[in-house]
């Protein structure tokens, strides 16, 4: 998924990244070469959760440091086993989840917790509503609603409407995703997954949900009827994307555990160059963006500071 020229032609299209592939032996490497107040550097993926790797192609990654030693990199795997490196740090990186199921009758049988299975109920009965789209306005909807979400509850830039426009068209315009939206009894919409498809598997890529209406268990009937959807499309694998490992993300890890989901490490790979980059750079980005925040923008004021800023947290 994000491994992929399709994904690079996202970053290029938003932000005006540029891409190239380095060809290994057993891995093509899909790189974006960066340039920024941060310094210059290349990593892999851009604005994406990780790239599975496996041992035999951690050779080719090795490889590719080895014959470019000035070169500042980061990578973010996922892998079985905690790579063994001379050529990158390796730094822990939490989590990648992972649903796969036979059916969605499996999937509700087998796969999800008592609890878990008693919210998806509860959502049912406070008479929640589903659409599935493809529409872009229902994509802008859902940015919106994101958006909201990130600055208010976590205090974050979200990505800028520019990068979901490309999104449509590289994706979703390509029958390669969809938007699932959940509306209470008076049609207003409370939450939103943005789900995207590589192969025979399905992304849960961006989800959001208004604060105000959790109590309807909007995100639990949500992934229900996500999966039922999912089933009928003979898709039996459903990403759930990355998730921390820090206190701030228990409640998120449980959700996904608790659906169900199996759990795999994510590492990322720094050279000793990007190591040396201005990273201090970040701190001072985070502490303009907090001071932005703190003044409570429209979300109009939100897109044009995240075209300006968003593209340095690559």
């Amino acid at each position: 998924m994000f491994n992929t020229q399709r994904w690079v032609n996202l970053s290029e299209r938003s932000y005006g990244y540029k891409g190239h592939v380095e060809q290994g032996q057993y891995l093509d490497l899909h790189l974006i070469k960066v340039e920024n107040d941060i310094g210059s550097y290349t990593v892999a993926p851009s604005f994406g959760d990780f790239i599975y790797v496996t041992k035999i192609q951690m050779q080719d990654i090795e490889k590719f440091a080895r014959e470019n030693p000035e070169s500042a990199l980061r990578f973010k795997v996922c892998c079985d086993v905690k790579p063994v490196s001379r050529q990158f740090n390796v730094d822990d990186a939490g989590f990648v989840h992972q649903l796969e199921f036979e059916s969605y009758e499996d999937w509700r049988r087998n796969n999800i917790k008592c609890k878990f299975r008693n919210q998806i109920n509860q959502g049912m009965r406070s008479g929640l509503v589903t659409r599935i789209s493809t529409d872009f306005d229902e994509l802008v909807s859902f940015w919106k609603l994101h958006a909201q979400l990130r600055v208010t509850k976590f205090r974050e830039l979200p990505q800028p409407k520019q990068f979901f426009v490309a999104l449509h068209k590289l994706y979703i315009e390509q029958e390669l995703g969809f938007v699932i939206s959940a509306y209470d009894r008076d049609d207003n919409l409370v939450a939103g997954i943005v789900v995207l498809i590589e192969g025979d598997t399905a992304y849960y890529k961006y989800a959001a949900s208004r604060l105000d209406s959790l109590k309807l268990r909007p995100n639990n009937y949500l992934l229900d009827r996500l999966i039922f959807h999912l089933s009928e499309l003979n898709i039996r694998k459903l990403n759930l994307g990355y998730t921390g490992a820090s206190a701030e993300y228990s409640g998120l890890r449980k959700y996904k555990l608790s659906a169900g989901a199996s759990e795999s490490p994510r590492y990322i790979l720094t050279t000793a160059a990007y190591s040396a980059l201005n990273l201090s750079r970040i701190g001072e980005l985070n502490e303009i963006v907090g001071e932005f925040i703190n003044q409570e923008p429209s979300l109009t004021e939100v897109d044009a500071f995240s075209q300006r800023f968003y593209k340095h947290f690559i």
